[in-house]
């Protein structure tokens, strides 16, 4: 998978995320909903082109969950279901989640609590020697990104006040995870290597 800004322009859209999996729920199809998105303006965007970049990464990311997890999504409490919706961010944007488990898994089970865009940067600085495509990314780019990235975290919770925090899954849910789900991405759910 490629490396990709998508979070600089479409970060973590919960409650636009919330509106698209009701609808999944509900037994509408993608070519369906991204109809709706575009006829209806249900995701409430200024501009066509918005609409239709916003319901695809949504659709992209709604695509990663199972139907117990899309479930989950929609009934959870709101920590269970940002977390959710960290899981399916993760899965879809390969970079993203290389942040999640070189960043902040490592500080959190490093026991280090602060995160700033520093740190975001001087990741993104060691992709652009890993990678020809984040190489070619501008400054500007790649201090949108670590913006963009500090963001999801304060929006899913696990970065308050610069300082990061574990999640909490319900427990039927991290069971869930842990059997089926990737590894990798569940270690950063919970903030700790199983």
């Amino acid at each position: 998978m490629p490396y990709q800004t998508t979070l600089n322009t479409r970060p973590f859209m919960y409650i636009e995320t919330k509106k698209v999996a009701q609808r999944l729920q509900a037994g509408q199809s993608f070519a369906e909903i991204r109809s709706a998105a575009i006829e209806q303006n249900f995701l409430q965007l200024p501009s066509h082109a918005r609409q239709l970049a916003a319901i695809n990464v949504i659709l992209k990311r709604l695509g990663i969950l199972d139907g117990y997890l899309l479930h989950q999504f929609l009934i959870a409490d709101r920590e269970t279901s940002n977390l959710i919706l960290l899981y399916a961010l993760m899965a879809s944007d390969q970079l993203f989640q290389e942040f999640m488990r070189q960043v902040y898994l490592q500080k959190i089970t490093g026991m280090e609590v602060d995160l700033t865009k520093q740190d975001g940067l001087k990741f993104l600085d060691e992709k652009s020697t890993q990678s020809k495509q984040v190489a070619q990314w501008t400054g500007a780019t790649r201090s949108r990104l670590a913006t963009a990235y500090l963001q999801v975290l304060r929006d899913c919770n696990l970065l308050r006040d610069g300082q990061l925090v574990k999640g909490i899954l319900a427990p039927d849910v991290a069971q869930y995870l842990r059997q089926y789900g990737e590894r990798a991405l569940y270690e950063v759910l919970i903030g700790s290597r199983v």
